[in-house]
Order: structure tokens, then sequence, then C-alpha cells
């Protein structure tokens, strides 16, 4: 059995790079499986009795089915995570740059700078946050890693493997590196700034040896610093807390017996407040340093120990000087490497390299999303910048061209934890035919709004295509207007806000993508044109909705818009919103419900021109979108035009011939309404009342089984017997705990996985949990509690996993093993066979008559690519080709269509 077991595992992790290593997890972290016995046992079948007067089984059989789940429990775990956000910390770029790494919460990346490619992943614990990490200025091969709760490991970043590894009981808010000592006997030093409990900040310099560090303190403030910088090979060390300055100096001597070691402190209040600094060596004891502030403005002091701190008090400070073009604030600073530039960044996405000579400016404009970090390169050839948008570049000094580009998940920056987890709610598919490919709607700026009712995120309005299994960005995609490149702010203040892509979904063959994305103006702007009689607000009036059908062109490898539909959801002078898209499964066709409370399907048809058919491409004709049906659904609803419908969901059964429609009910019983629609002909075929309670969130078919979602109860609908169950309910529907809002369901495993949201009435913190049922037994099979609130949760219909994906733009896969190899062999028994059979064949009795078959395809095969690449390059001289790129990629397409 054990050796089964681990066979499958290693099937398994051929099936998935992404989860071939997962971490270790703590006895406090470990899948929490349901075992059904006793009081529980009573508690679970309570829980799942059908209604309707329908007698469900009987307490002996839902024993013995609970018996058998309790004697082999499904082995469902989760996966490595993938993705995640870079920290705000300085990316490190190794001395040759070779190399890039950049930190996450709970890991490194180590990318190849050549390639943008993830060389590997150092994986810290779980519930381990980072807070720094330092290449060790003695062997550039081991990197120092710190985290929030105290521990310090040390790690060969090229090998992926961990050296040691010490432990503390401080809570460290911030780091620096040092090596001390004489050429041939450095060691390495940190000065870190750790928490006491009493609200004090200390400094402590530890001795990273072989044994066990224990830390000494150097000082003790009661200002909330939070940044420190060490020069001088720990002789200087200077911390901030953003009013005030802190600089401490010692001798080589002192630094010999870190025990006894005394710095000399001096203290100066900033006349700005502080949120960067970077300072650089003159000579050998001079120290400039830069300052940026938070309203834009960057101070720079000379000579920081006489213009600043004073050595003596009858010295007088002289004024800084002040450097100012920033309308927002100053992100991060830099020296460049022979101290004559200074390099700024911003929340103008505009990259500032100040000549001091000269008092001259040059501007890198444009970047993608505001400047989070700069970093010079120990040669001084390359700045490395990590955007607000999850981006890490790699420009060139000289040109300030882009040499490397990393790009993560680029979901907009949420609030884990949020009190409205729907708000939370990512756009996200699977690629139907790539399944490692996730396909979501992201924002094509992430600078955030300040403003009296604090931060807006920019709307989603880019297509980001991410390879899980990679962990790679493959592409970035326009679906509405943006302003990448343009003043976001209006003259009167405002801003202009990108139009939100709030629905996307793809055909079975992927050939196919349907988006819905909706601008409103901002009410200032539309302010002249209410009237006195109006009586609700213009901006809510007077919405776009567009309604777009996109195809893919794999010859440029994105999505080619084919039609645009204005206001596909009407009502007498506004737009209606669009409340569910999906795709019919089989079929190339979307159906959409808007607010108006009309169903419409929608489906290709060929593209004429003046009455004739196009023939620019007999082989792909044109093609544009129509309504080829509607279904009004207002006689089965109380919704008017003063209260339109506000909330639905609906899904295709497996076959693509049902549509089941969910819609909320205004009676006082609050019991929901399916509707199954007739998808051939557009028809209401059976009407549904009581299978929910409260507003629906999602739904989806598994088999005959209808599972619903709703604010206040997960129910299943047996459509075939007319059984309804309830999975999940909330004591209170007007509480939010127990709200589901995400479910999903997987044909391959037979399972529904769910995530449920509570809170936590002491601490005011919501919890989430996800958990996996068996169909049709409906029983819990795994359950755990996720550490960071879900945004997406997506089914793999090939390898049978579930994919989170998570506010800190982590991907997590949750299999589960035995389910999907069981499938995977059942279903390639047959062909493996057939293939042994026939090359058994080719071996023995007809192989001088295959070969010989074999040969004469050769031949045609030989000479109608021949045929296909003399249409390619034809008579046409080498100096008139046209780009190589060009020439390779018709070559390619041409050998693709003989085979």
């Amino acid at each position: 059995m054990v050796a089964n077991q681990s066979a499958r595992q290693q099937k398994r992790s051929r099936l998935s790079d992404a989860a071939s290593e997962k971490p270790a997890r703590s006895n406090e972290e470990r899948p929490k499986r349901r075992r059904v016995s006793g009081a529980n046992e009573n508690q679970n079948l309570q829980k799942i009795k059908p209604t309707d007067g329908v007698k469900g089984r009987s307490n002996d059989v839902q024993t013995q089915d609970a018996e058998t789940k309790q004697k082999s429990p499904a082995p469902w775990s989760f996966s490595r995570p993938v993705g995640g956000r870079y920290n705000n910390l300085d990316p490190i770029l190794t001395d040759d740059e070779a190399y890039l790494l950049v930190g996450l919460d709970t890991a490194v990346q180590v990318f190849a700078a050549s390639t943008s490619r993830l060389s590997r992943t150092l994986q810290m614990e779980s519930g381990q946050q980072i807070i720094g990490f330092s290449i060790c200025p003695e062997d550039q091969e081991s990197l120092y890693i710190f985290t929030s709760s105290g521990s310090i490991s040390k790690w060969n970043w090229s090998s992926g493997k961990r050296i040691a590894r010490w432990e503390t009981t401080c809570t460290t808010i911030s780091m620096s590196l040092a090596s001390v000592g004489k050429e041939g006997s450095k060691s390495a030093i940190s000065f870190s700034i750790v928490s006491q409990k009493d609200g004090k900040r200390q400094i402590l310099i530890n001795m990273l040896g072989d044994k066990k560090i224990q830390g000494t303190t150097v000082l003790e403030t009661n200002q909330k610093i939070n940044s420190v910088k060490v020069t001088h090979d720990g002789r200087v060390i200077i911390a901030s807390d953003g009013k005030h300055l802190f600089m401490g100096t010692t001798t080589n001597a002192e630094l010999e017996n870190l025990e006894t070691v005394q710095y000399t402190w001096r203290e100066a209040a900033l006349p700005v407040n502080a949120t960067c600094f970077d300072m650089q060596i003159q000579g050998s004891e001079s120290i400039d340093l830069a300052v940026g502030e938070i309203c834009g403005s960057i101070l720079i002091y000379q000579n920081v120990l006489n213009t600043l701190f004073g050595k003596d008090l009858s010295d007088k400070r002289s004024s800084p000087r002040k450097l100012h073009w920033h309308r927002g604030s100053v992100n991060t600073v830099r020296w460049s490497k022979d101290g004559n530039y200074i390099i700024s960044g911003g929340q103008e996405s505009v990259m500032v390299l100040w000549q001091l000579d000269t008092g001259r400016k040059q501007f890198l404009p444009h970047l993608s999303s505001p400047i989070c970090n700069i970093v010079v390169s120990t040669r001084g050839s390359s700045y490395v910048v990590k955007l607000a948008d999850n981006s890490v570049m790699i420009l060139s000094t000289r040109e300030l061209q882009p040499l490397t580009t990393i790009t993560g998940l680029q979901l907009c920056p949420g609030m884990p934890g949020s009190v409205e987890p729907s708000k939370g709610c990512v756009v996200a598919k699977l690629h139907p035919q790539q399944p490692e490919r996730l396909i979501m709607a992201v924002p094509a700026s992430h600078q955030l709004i300040q403003n009296q009712h604090g931060s807006q995120p920019t709307n989603a309005a880019v297509l980001q295509t991410y390879d899980i299994r990679a962990n790679a960005n493959i592409s970035r995609q326009a679906l509405a207007r943006t302003n990448a490149t343009t003043l976001s702010v209006s003259p009167e203040g405002s801003q202009i806000v990108a139009p939100d892509v709030k629905h996307l979904d793809l055909v079975h063959d992927a050939k196919w993508l349907a988006t819905v994305d909706t601008w409103a103006p901002h009410p200032q702007d539309v302010g002249a044109l209410d009237r006195p009689s109006d009586t609700k607000s213009t901006a809510t009036l007077r919405p776009e909705v567009f309604l777009k059908f996109w195809k893919w062109d794999a010859s440029s490898d994105k999505w080619e818009l084919v039609t645009r539909v204005d206001g596909p959801h009407f009502s007498k002078n506004h737009h209606s919103a669009v409340l569910s898209l999906v795709s019919r499964p089989g079929a190339h066709e979307f159906v959409t419900l808007g607010s108006d409370s009309v169903l419409r399907f929608w489906c290709p048809t060929a593209k004429y021109r003046s009455g004739l058919k196009a023939k620019d491409q007999p082989e792909q004709p044109l093609n544009t979108w129509k309504c080829r049906g509607t279904v009004d659904l207002e006689g089965y609803l109380n919704s008017t035009e003063d209260s339109p419908l506000d909330t639905a969901c609906m899904s295709f059964s497996e076959d693509g011939s049902v549509l089941a429609v969910c819609l909320p009910l205004t009676s006082a019983a609050n019991e929901g309404l399916v509707l199954l629609i007739d998808a051939r002909n557009c028809s209401v075929h059976y009407r549904r009342t009581g299978v929910f309670l409260g507003n629906p969130c999602s739904t989806s078919f598994l088999g005959s089984y209808l599972i619903v979602a709703s604010t206040h109860s997960v129910t299943v609908w047996d459509t075939v017997d007319d059984v309804i169950r309830t999975i999940q309910s909330s004591e209170s529907v007007d509480s939010p705990a127990g709200n589901s809002q995400f479910i999903a369901v997987n044909a391959r495993t037979n399972s529904l996985a769910i995530v449920t949201s509570s809170s936590h009435k002491k601490r005011r913190k919501i919890r989430f949990q996800i958990k996996i049922y068996d169909v049709p037994s409906f029983e819990v099979v795994f359950e755990e509690i996720l550490q960071t609130s879900p945004v997406a949760l997506l089914s793999d219909a090939y390898s049978g996993d579930y994919i989170v994906v998570d506010a800190l733009a982590t991907v997590q896969r949750l299999g589960c093993l035995d389910k999907a190899s069981q499938k995977s062999q059942n279903n390639q028994s047959h062909d493996v066979t057939g293939q042994i059979d026939n090359g058994l064949a080719t071996l023995f009795n007809r192989g001088p008559e295959r070969s010989l078959a074999q040969s004469d395809e050769m031949e045609e095969e030989f000479s109608a690519q021949t045929k296909g690449l003399a249409s390619v390059f034809g008579e046409t001289p080498s100096f008139s080709l046209p780009a190589i790129g060009v020439l390779f990629r018709n070559v390619v397409q041409t050998l693709s269509a003989n085979n």
C-alpha cells in the first residue's frame, strides 16, 4: 500500500511542476479531514436532509458510507504556492549581473537576467514574513534572509539549499548587513531594528557565525525607527523614523569585540517627513545623504556629519540643497555609482535622473505603474526598477533601455480579511485547452487614489495570461481604453478611471473570448446635464456597457476584436448592467443576463459587405456576432424599472442543453428562484422556487446536480429526483458569517469545493476556509483554513485540481492524488495498448510493407512542403525579402499546414 501511494505521488509530480515540491506543514496547519463518528455523525446527517417531502436513505446506509469515508480518506493536499506579490524590499542584482533576486512575503525568487526565467525559489516556512535579505559580502553565493519573527537563515541561492538557521525571539522590523574584520578573516554582521513589548525600538548587532547568536544592543529609543543603513564596514549606522535621523559612529578597534562595542550617537530632527533616504561615501570619512520626502522634494546633505548633525554644538548647520520635481511622494532615491547623479522615482510613473553639477534633469517617462524601488548595480552599468504593478525591470544606464523584464501576477492590491469578500472577487478563467494558463482581468496601472474616503483601486482593463506551471507571465493585452501614457487627472482634479471588465469567458476550444466592460463618468463631469426633476444620480443613469467578442489570432498570439455590441442590455434612456456571462459547452455561443431581466443568446455568423460575402480569406471567412434569441424573465420576477434586477447567476449543464438561471425573489420568505432554460429554442422549460436563501452568488452543474451558493446557504438540487439538500447555512441571515462566495465542481474527481467566510466577534477578523465535498454523498473529505482571503476559485478539468487565487496574488493547486491518477490510468490504458500493438506489428508481420508505405508518404510530404516553401520565398531577390522574423513565421505556418 505504501509503495502504491508513493508511486501515485511520483506520477502526480510529473503532471504538474507547480505541485512537485510541497512544503512541509506543521501540526497546526495539517489538512483537517472530517471523521464521522458519534455526535459529529449526527450533526452531519442533519445538515444533509432532503426536503419537499422526499424521504432520504436510512441511517444504517448513511453510517456505512461514513465508515467507508473514515477508512479511506481522499489524500487532498495543497501544492507549493506560485506567483505572489513582490514586497517593498530592494531587489538584488548579483555582481556579475547574471541573476536577479526578488523578495516575496514568504520566499525569495532567483531569476536569470538573460532569459527572465525563474531559476529557483527559496521558500520559507508558513507564517514567516520576510523583512529583509542580503548577499554575504564575502561569499557571493550565500544569502541571508531575515523574517519578522526574528529568525535568520543562510542559503546557497545558486543551489537552493539552506545552510544554517538561527532563531531569536525578537520582533524584527528592518535590517542591514555588513562585513567586519581584517582581510581574510571577515565575518558577516547583521544590524536589526527590533520592537520591544513596551513600544521602544532597539538596534541589535548579531555575529552570523556557526554558533548560537546573541544580540548586542547599541541603541534604544522611544522613536519608532523603521529603516536602517550601514556603511564603512559597520562603523557608521544611520536610522530614521521619517521625522528624526539617528547616526552612530565607532572605530575598527571597537568592532573587534561586539559584546563591548560602543557607538557615539547623534540625533537630528528632519525639516520634512522623509519617505526614503540613501547615502554615499566621499573619501574616508565624509558621507553624503539624499532624503526623499512626502511632498515630492529631495534634500541633499553634503558631509552629513557637519551639515545635519554638527560635530560640535558651536558648529552652524548649513541648509541642504533642495531638488523638486515630483508632484507626489518620493518612493525611492539613489546615488549613482560615481556620485554625480541622483536617481528618484515616485507616483508619477517617471524615473528622474538629476545631474548635480549642472542641475539638469533626464526623464524616463510612461512606465506602466508608479516606481517603488530603484537599485544601482555593483558595476554601475544597470538600474533595477521595481514597479507597483508587480513587475521588475533591469535598465541599461547608458541607453535606459530594458534589458530584462519580470512580470508577476498583476492583481490589484487588496485588503486581506475584508468584511465584504465579494468586493475582492477577480474575473479569472482557466484556458480550456491549456489549463496551466490562467487568464484574468488586471488593472492597467496600480496607482492608488488618496482622497477623503480612503484608497480607490484602478479598474481592471487589461487581460493577463499567466503560466501557473512555469510561474511566468505569458502576455498582457488591453481589453478597453487605458490611461497608461496620458495624464489620469482631469483639470478639476478628479481621477479619470479606465473601464472595468466585469465578466469574461471562453468557448470550449478557446477560439472565441467574450468580455463585458463597464464605464461610468465622474458625477462632477455630468452634473450640468442633470435636470431638477431627476431624483437619481447621473453616474448610475449613464453607464457605458460594451459586450466584446474576440477571436484568437495564432499568428500574432493575441486576441483580435471582431464585434463590439454597445449596450447589449438597455432600458429607456441608458444601458443596463450585465449581471452574468457564460459560454455554452460544445458550441461557439455565449449567453448574457442583464439587469433588464432579459436573457440573450449570442452566436457567430458570416460577415457580409454590401450584400456580398467576404472573399479575402476563403479558408477563414470573416465573422460577426449577433443575438439569435431572447428570453424575457420579467414575468417571473417582481422587478420594475425603478427597482431593476441587481443580482443573478447562471450555468450550463455539461452537455450544453440546459441553462440554469438563479434569481432572487423579493417575497417575505426570501426563497430563491431557479429557471431551467432550453438552450435550443430559448424557452423556459421548468420553474422551481425555494432552492436557496438570499441572493445567489454562483452556481454550477455536476451531472444532474445543480449546486447554488447564495449569501446565506449552499444547496444542492437533484434535478432528476427533485430533491433539495442544504450543505451549509448561516445562523442569521443578517450577519456576514457563513457567506459563501466561491464554489467550483470537478467532474473528474466527482467533488465540490466551497470557500466560506466567517467573522470572529472578538478579533473582528474574517476567517476563510475551503472544504471539499464528495459527490453524491456530499460528505466533507477535506477542510483547511486559508491564510489569506481568496479572490478566485477555479476547477481544472484535466488534472482534477482546484486552483485558489488569493489577495496576495498567490496561486495554489488543491489536488486529490488517488482519483486523478486512477482516472488518468483508465483513460490512457486503451490508447497505450493500441500503441503497443501497432509497434509490435511493425516489428513482425507488417514491417517491410509499412516501411515502403511510409517512404511513399514521406516523399509526398516532402514535395508538398517544397511547394509550400516556394510560395513563401518565390523568386524574390534576397534584398527584397521581409524581415527574418516574418519569414520564420511563414515557414512554420506552411510546414504546420502541410502536416
